[in-house]
């Protein structure tokens, strides 16, 4: 009989409705950079404000899901980028660090994910050194990975809680 627990997935990315609001909106500036400008430096504006909100709204659609985790006898969280996906377990976690900074009056909350990477075991981290010199194979690698609320689609503490719960290294310095 298998008294293992059951694996479940929880995924966090950019709502997908601010998703397609950013591609249609960048669309429409695109349009109406074609369409309704009139002056040559109205519309080279235009196509580029346009541009930058379709890439921008692409992005985030690529990157789906931003953050996974995935509960079971071994954790594991999955943080997906434009160069790929990497698949860290507790012991792969320095720390997970919830950050509240003030900007403009406003209070913004950041979630940091330190950790170590092997650079034998992943294909998407860069092999030079900051000399440009090639990695000795026992070098170990350290990566920040910095999440906002836009980024997750969520309450940065309700995340941080949730992978605490699984299993990771949790600091709440809030």
């Amino acid at each position: 009989m298998d008294n293992s627990a059951p694996a479940t997935t929880t995924r966090w990315s950019t709502p997908a409705p601010a998703v397609a609001a950013l591609v249609i909106g960048g669309i429409a500036l695109l349009l109406c950079a074609v369409l309704l400008s009139t002056d040559v430096t109205g519309r080279a504006l235009m196509a580029i404000a346009g541009l930058m909100v379709t890439g921008f709204g692409a992005y985030a659609a690529i990157i789906r899901p931003r953050l996974a985790l995935t509960t079971g006898d071994v954790p594991t969280l999955a943080i997906r980028t434009i160069g790929g996906s990497t698949t860290l377990t507790p012991a792969d976690v320095l720390r997970v660090r919830v950050l509240t900074l003030r900007r403009i009056g406003r209070r913004s909350g950041q979630l940091e994910i330190d950790f170590a990477v092997d650079n034998r075991s992943v294909d998407n981290v860069d092999n030079l050194g900051e000399t440009g010199k090639q990695r000795d194979d026992s070098d170990d690698l350290s990566r920040l990975a910095v999440f906002s609320r836009w980024d997750l689609g969520a309450d940065i503490v309700e995340v941080a809680e949730e992978i605490g719960r699984a299993g990771f290294p949790v600091d709440d310095t809030r």
